[in-house]
C-alpha cells in the first residue's frame, strides 16, 4: 500500500515538472525562431473606466494535460511564473479592392461677360458712325436711352446750317428732323433772320455722349443757337470755331444789352408753340424776361429755366407714337413758372455762386454709365447692322 502511494506521488510530481518544462521549451523555441521578436510589446492604454466599475476577472490558464520530461536545454526554473495564454494572432483583414475613383466632370465654365458690359457706354456709342437699319424708334428716357434707325439732318438747308460737324451729332428721330425743317423757316420769318444755326442733336445711334450733355440720347433733343445764320455757307473751320452769342450779363442776374434783342422773344415763342414740343429750356434770366414781356402767354409754361442755356435754346419733343419704349417726361405743373417763388432758386447763391471744395479735397469721378445701366434694347441697337447714310450737303 505504501509503495502504491509513493508511486502515485511520483507520477504527479513528474506530471507537474513535465508541464513546466514544456512551457519553458516553447518559450525557448519562440525566442530562437527567425523573424519573431521576443521584445514585449508596450502595453496599450486602456480607455478610462468609471471609478465604480471593477476591473474584469482574468481566468487563470489551464496547465497542459501531457507531462513532459525536462531537458538540459530547458531546465525547470526554481520559481516558475504562471502560464499566460498568448493573445490570438491578429488576423490580417482581407484586401478589399478600392472602388474606382470617379473622375469628376469638368466644372461648367462661368458665362463670360460681354466685354462691352464693362466699358463706358459713351465710348461705345460715340464709336458708331452710322445709324442702324430698321424702323426708327426712340428707346428709353431722354438722359438714359438710345436711338434705332436714326435719320440725319442735312448740314445745310434753305434756312439752317449745322454747327460742330466733327461731333457727328446731327442725327435724330424722324420727328425731330421734321420739326427742324418746319421750325427753321418759321423762326427766320418771325425774327427777320436769314435762318438758324443748329447745335447738337444726337449721335447716329443715340446713347450717352462723351461730353457736353447728359440728355440728347434718344433723338428727341436739339440745341438751337441764339444767333442768326450768316448770309454765306460756313466753312468747316468756321463751324468749329464760331461761338454762340451769350444773352446774359456777367453777373448772371441780368440780360446782356449788347446781345439781347426783341427778336429772341419771337424766336423762343415760335419754338414753344409747336404742338409736339414738350419743353424749351433757357437760362433763368431769359425766363424772367419772358415773364415780364408777356406775363399772360400760355406758351410760357413750356419754357423752363435750367443751368447754362444762356447762348441757345434746348428744344425737347414728346415721345412719338411709333416708339412704345420711349419714356415720357412728366407733364408741366400747370403754372407758367413766372412767380418769384418759382424763380428764386435760380438766383440763389447755391446756383450762381456754388461752394467749391478745397483744392486738397479729392474728387471721386462719377461711375460711368455702362450698357447694363441702359434699356436692354440698347445693346441690340449697338450691335445692329449699319444703314448707309445718304450724302448730305
Amino acid at each position: 500500500m505504501i509503495l502504491r502511494y509513493a508511486t502515485l506521488l511520483g507520477l504527479t510530481a513528474a506530471f507537474v515538472v513535465g508541464g513546466v518544462a514544456v512551457v519553458q521549451h516553447v518559450k525557448n523555441a519562440q525566442a530562437q525562431a527567425p523573424g519573431i521578436s521576443v521584445t514585449p510589446a508596450a502595453p496599450q492604454a486602456e480607455p478610462a473606466q468609471p471609478d465604480a466599475s471593477p476591473p474584469p476577472d482574468v481566468t487563470a490558464p489551464t496547465a497542459p494535460a501531457m507531462p513532459l520530461t525536462p531537458t538540459v536545454e530547458n531546465p525547470l526554473p526554481e520559481n516558475p511564473t504562471p502560464l499566460v495564454n498568448a493573445p490570438p494572432a491578429e488576423t490580417t483583414p482581407p484586401v478589399v479592392a478600392a472602388p474606382p475613383v470617379e473622375t469628376p466632370a469638368p466644372a461648367a465654365k462661368p458665362a463670360v461677360a460681354d466685354k462691352k458690359d464693362s466699358i463706358a457706354a459713351k465710348l461705345l456709342f460715340a464709336a458708331q458712325k452710322l445709324p442702324t437699319l430698321g424702323k426708327a424708334m426712340a428707346i428709353g428716357y431722354y438722359p438714359r436711352g438710345c436711338l434705332q434707325g436714326g435719320v440725319e439732318l442735312p448740314v445745310n438747308g434753305p434756312t439752317w446750317q449745322v454747327m460742330r460737324l466733327s461731333r457727328n451729332r446731327n442725327w435724330g428721330h424722324p420727328s425731330l428732323v421734321n420739326f427742324l425743317e418746319k421750325f427753321a423757316p418759321a423762326a427766320a420769318k418771325v425774327t427777320g433772320w436769314k435762318g438758324i444755326l443748329i447745335g447738337d442733336m444726337a449721335q447716329p445711334r443715340g446713347g450717352p455722349l462723351p461730353f457736353g450733355h447728359l440728355s440728347h440720347q434718344i433723338g428727341l433733343d436739339v440745341d438751337v443757337w441764339f444767333m442768326p445764320m450768316p448770309n454765306h455757307t460756313l466753312t468747316p473751320e468756321e463751324r468749329e470755331k464760331t461761338s454762340a452769342s451769350n444773352l446774359v450779363a456777367d453777373d448772371w442776374k441780368h440780360l446782356n444789352p449788347a446781345t439781347w434783342t426783341p427778336q429772341h422773344i419771337a424766336f423762343i415763342k415760335t419754338a414753344a408753340e409747336q404742338p409736339n414740343v414738350e419743353r424749351v429750356l433757357v437760362n433763368a434770366v431769359i425766363k424772367k424776361e419772358l415773364c415780364r414781356a408777356d406775363p399772360k402767354a400760355s406758351w410760357l409754361e413750356k419754357v423752363r429755366p435750367w443751368y447754362g442755356h444762356h447762348d441757345h435754346i434746348h428744344v425737347r419733343l414728346a415721345c412719338p407714337a411709333d416708339s412704345p419704349s420711349c419714356r415720357k417726361q412728366p407733364p408741366v405743373t400747370g403754372d407758367d413758372g413766372c412767380s418769384d417763388k418759382a424763380l428764386a432758386y435760380w438766383f440763389s447763391d447755391k446756383v450762381l455762386r456754388p461752394a467749391k471744395a478745397p483744392p486738397t479735397t479729392p474728387v471721386k469721378p462719377p461711375k460711368p454709365v455702362t450698357l447694363a445701366d441702359m434699356p436692354p434694347a440698347c445693346k441690340n441697337v449697338l450691335d445692329a447692322p449699319a444703314k448707309q447714310a445718304t450724302k448730305t450737303n
